[in-house]
């Protein structure tokens, strides 16, 4: 750039430089609705270029692939093709999660390859994306031709139909329900076949709303029986009401949908449910010294199975002030850095983020706050250092043997062979909570500990070690990418620091949940973690 020449402008500063206003910055508004409808539309012709590259380089059938990726029969029937991993590439490539990306992926596929009519209604900005995903949702794999149940005509012309009430403006909801009915119309019978394909995709999902708090979603249910709860739970509402309940009839249904379920007044039958409860130990118990740490614990419930994991270590040479996690089956512990006010004010059950208070509410409940083996569970501490870096897992007898004797607690050491042992498990489990590819959160007790520099099974001396430092808890399906899909590497740091990248060159990077995590605001972070400035014995 000339060194006279003015800079350029933010995007966000152009409609202040230029002095838009009225009408002309009405129509900017228009402009830029319009262009992004085109390049949506360019997105998905982009994403369905790459599947249809990668579907070039077939792949090694292995248990947990789609079946529905399988090649032609005249191929190779034990292949696969290898946009399969499509999805986690995009995730990676985007820097979304795994589950998002699937939904962008399958969406635009779905645009480019089944319906090119809305493609090009898109691309020609005749219609916007939120329109063109209304319409998709509604017809994907609905024609004969993609395994569904209605020909292929009438699919088309519902589709063109759709278009054309989206260009006149109706609004996106209205508009699905609109295709969907037209649908049914065009063909009962394939409606009700729908409607049972649907039914199977059934089930109960929870997401954080980030205040402590969670919304669980049923999908799937038939309409009526939807209709139904809705007015039965309103019905009981009333009632609790007219008793002189005084909170809101939205606060009393979802107090009695929990109650209806888990039916406190009667003897469940025993069922297992793994949950990781992670909360600084000051927070929970109000007489521990100010630089008290976490614990963890992990508990056998009454309920529905519900595996989570644990938190983080490596070697420390002894137990002192420790930052400690309270895990539902399994608990952890570690030295507290940067933490102010005696604790660090927030905790996490189940993954989720939650006020100390309710995280007290819970182990009072399990009966885990007296910091014991809960009866059908474990318990065990984890010994963090600066950055939340695990240090050790150890359970309340280890660490008082290891008092007693004058020693420190550390790592597990390396396994002989290629399986891991259970002390490694845990210590996993512990320090990546979940599977490390990255926007992946599949839970870590139901992820591989993969060897990340393989390990060789013929000469074993010639790298690959089962060590800690060389394993990282991943999903069967991204251990399965790991192995078979070509171009994609991935590498570890000493501090457990994966980093990942994909086959175009893209790397992103993971760390352990814990590390880095501040939650003093007005506490600077650590700097990086250096091994150099950690020598021995830590």
């Amino acid at each position: 750039m000339p060194v006279d020449s003015a800079p350029v402008p933010r995007l966000t500063e152009l409609a202040a430089a230029a002095g838009l206003s009225g009408a002309e910055l009405d129509a900017e508004l228009a402009s830029v609705q319009k262009q992004m409808s085109a390049l949506a539309a360019y997105r998905a012709g982009l994403i369905e270029r790459k599947a249809t590259l990668g579907a070039r380089q077939p792949l090694p059938f292995a248990p947990g692939a789609r079946t529905d990726t399988r090649p032609d029969t005249d191929d190779d029937p034990s292949l696969q093709v290898a946009d399969d991993f499509l999805p986690d590439e995009v995730a990676v490539l985007l820097n979304m999660s795994v589950g998002s990306a699937r939904y962008l992926v399958d969406d635009d596929l779905t645009l480019v390859r089944q319906l090119t009519a809305v493609w090009e209604a898109l691309a020609d900005q005749r219609i916007d994306e939120t329109r063109a995903k209304a319409i998709v949702r509604a017809l994907r794999y609905q024609a004969r031709s993609w395994g569904g149940p209605v020909d292929d005509a009438i699919v088309d012309a519902v589709a063109a139909r759709g278009v054309a009430w989206a260009a006149a403006g109706c609004a996106p909801s209205t508009l699905r329900g609109r295709v969907e009915a037209a649908l049914i119309a065009a063909d009962p019978e394939a409606a009700d076949r729908r409607r049972e394909l649907r039914k199977r995709e059934a089930g109960v999902r929870v997401q954080s709303t980030g205040d402590g708090l969670a919304d669980v979603r049923v999908t799937g249910m038939e309409a009526a029986t939807a209709k139904l709860v809705k007015a039965q739970l309103g019905a009981f509402a009333r009632e609790r009401k007219a008793d002189g309940d005084d909170r809101r009839t939205g606060e009393i249904e979802t107090d009695l949908v929990a109650t209806l379920i888990t039916r406190p007044w009667v003897q469940q039958d025993p069922a297992v449910a793994h949950l990781t409860i992670n909360a600084d130990l000051a927070d929970l118990l109000p007489t521990a010294p100010a630089e008290a740490g976490s614990a963890t614990a992990d508990d056998t419930v009454p309920g529905d199975e519900a595996t989570q994991d644990e938190a983080p270590r490596d070697e420390a040479p002894g137990v002192e002030a420790t930052e400690c996690e309270a895990t539902e089956g399994e608990a952890i512990c570690a030295p507290a850095a940067g933490v102010t006010d005696g604790g660090s004010r927030v905790g996490h059950i189940g993954g989720l983020p939650v006020t100390p208070a309710a995280v007290r509410s819970l182990l009072h409940w399990i009966d885990a706050l007296g910091l014991t083996h809960p009866e059908g569970g474990d318990l065990a501490f984890t010994i963090t250092g600066d950055r939340g870096r695990l240090l050790a897992v150890a359970t309340p007898e280890e660490l008082v043997a290891a008092a007693k004797a004058g020693r420190g607690v550390g790592p597990p050491p390396p396994a002989a062979g290629y399986g891991p042992t259970a002390a490694q498990y845990r210590y996993l489990r512990a320090r990546d909570r979940h599977c490390r590819f990255p926007g992946c959160r599949q839970v870590a007790r139901s992820c591989d500990a993969d060897h990340v520099v393989p390990y060789d099974h013929h000469k074993p001396e010639r790298g690959g070690p089962t060590c800690v430092g060389n394993l990282a808890m991943l999903c069967r399906r991204h251990h399965r990418l790991k192995t078979h899909a070509p171009g994609w590497r991935f590498e570890m740091d000493d501090d457990g620091t994966l980093h990942v990248t994909t086959p175009g060159g893209t790397t992103r990077i993971t760390r352990p949940p814990a590390m880095g995590e501040v939650l003093d605001l007005l506490t600077e972070p650590p700097p990086p973690y250096d091994p150099a400035a950690d020598p021995p014995p830590f």
